[in-house]
């Protein structure tokens, strides 16, 4: 990764709260979703904000992977398949955030209304914790995802629905 990446990473997870214990803990973590921020125009990673969790999530073709990123979390590298990065953060009180783990699920669908389910890995990495789910799709596809979060596999089910439109190399 290029010094800027780190340096940008370094800064937004400062800025999020993030301890300089965590922040080396979760940096392999956004190794993936920078490396595909800063290369991808069509990609980029999104949060959204339920009571006192914070859910990150980026879609990105498998092919920005370098061969040995994608090998480290068993993702399959092909110009027809994207895989989903899910984050779970607490939150807390006093101001500082904290991984957490959670069950995670979703589906896609086209505008066909072919869908499919997508199964997640949780990958554990240090204080990180994050979900990565595999998925096909066709070149310019515009693809409806949905994910649905339940924070510490308790309480409420978060949902989370976008629109992407993903292109084979």
């Amino acid at each position: 990764m290029c010094l800027r990446s780190r340096l940008i990473q370094r800064s937004l997870l400062s800025a999020a709260g993030f301890s300089k214990n965590s922040l080396a803990a979760l940096m392999r973590y956004f190794v993936l979703a920078s490396a595909l921020i800063f290369t991808a125009s069509a990609a980029h990673a999104e949060s959204q904000d339920f009571d006192n969790y914070t859910i990150h999530y980026i879609a990105v073709g498998t092919t920005f992977l370098t061969p040995e990123i994608a090998q480290q979390y068993n993702i399959v590298r092909s110009n027809r398949r994207a895989f989903l990065n899910v984050a779970v953060i607490r939150n807390n009180p006093d101001g500082s955030t904290t991984p957490v783990a959670a069950t995670v699920t979703g589906g896609k669908s086209n505008l066909l209304q072919q869908s499919g389910d997508i199964e997640f890995a949780e990958i554990h990495e240090g204080e990180a914790i994050y979900y990565i789910g595999q998925f096909d799709f066709s070149n310019a596809e515009i693809i409806r995802l949905t994910v649905n979060v339940q924070p510490e596999m308790t309480g409420a089910v978060r949902e989370i629905e976008w629109s992407t439109q993903l292109y084979s190399d």
